[in-house]
């Protein structure tokens, strides 16, 4: 996790195993790692060009948190509320962007299927603001599985432009999974089949799709607000 803000934020609620920290850091980032040497977390602090080659930013603020994954598994999710499951989302901006706004509007954990891009790589924390900490992330899931698994108290709503109005959203009742597909290829077959409705986002005409990040968090935003 990079980046003086971000860290702050982490330090605020979780303990990284250390702090890599530039000779050249801003003053921001030397605060930050001051709260967390106070705290009892190693600092360690390298050269400019050294420092340059372990981060992922073009213009760091020099400071990195090394983190342990989150350890989520199925049966620690939350039984109750919106669930949104990413289907072969590959792309780390979406991807991050998706978390983020799962976390703004109350979701109660994210299920990343097989084919997606790894939810803790540095681009994804970025692109979420950190806040794939904040919501439960299960990645590398067997989507048709985990539907069937939960087929008797989840309704599986899934976005595509053929979909039904939006009022399938509104009027859904208990608890509800969001289903989000590729860019490229949609939702997979095997997921289709499960899903207990589909709905689309009306749009003007000559617009033939929106971002699979907007749709997710417009739709996150329309069953959270139910």
């Amino acid at each position: 996790m990079e980046g003086s803000r971000f860290v702050a934020d982490y330090l605020r609620n979780n303990e990284p195993k250390w702090i890599i920290l530039s000779e050249e850091a801003t003053p921001a980032s030397r605060a930050v790692a001051n709260d967390a040497s106070e705290a009892g977390i190693d600092i360690l602090e390298t050269p400019i060009k050294l420092f340059s080659e372990i981060s992922d930013t073009i213009h760091s603020q020099g400071i990195i948190a090394v983190c342990a994954l989150p350890e989520i598994n199925e049966s620690k999710l939350e039984p109750e509320g919106i669930f949104l499951l990413l289907d072969r989302i590959s792309d780390p901006g979406n991807t991050g962007t998706i978390i983020r706004s799962a976390a703004a509007f109350g979701c109660s954990s994210v299920i990343m299927g097989e084919g997606c891009c790894c939810p803790f790589t540095p681009k994804v924390t970025r692109g979420s603001a950190g806040a794939n900490v904040k919501v439960p992330v299960l990645f590398d899931i067997d989507l048709p599985s985990f539907m069937l698994r939960n087929s008797d108290n989840c309704t599986f709503i899934g976005a595509e432009a053929s979909g039904g109005s939006m009022e399938q959203i509104k009027s859904s009742t208990g608890n509800t999974g969001i289903v989000i597909g590729s860019e490229t290829h949609g939702i997979s077959e095997k997921v289709h089949e499960l899903l207990d409705d589909t709905v689309t986002i009306p749009m003007k005409e000559g617009v033939e799709s929106l971002n699979a990040a907007v749709s997710a968090s417009i739709l996150l935003y329309v069953a959270g607000s139910q």
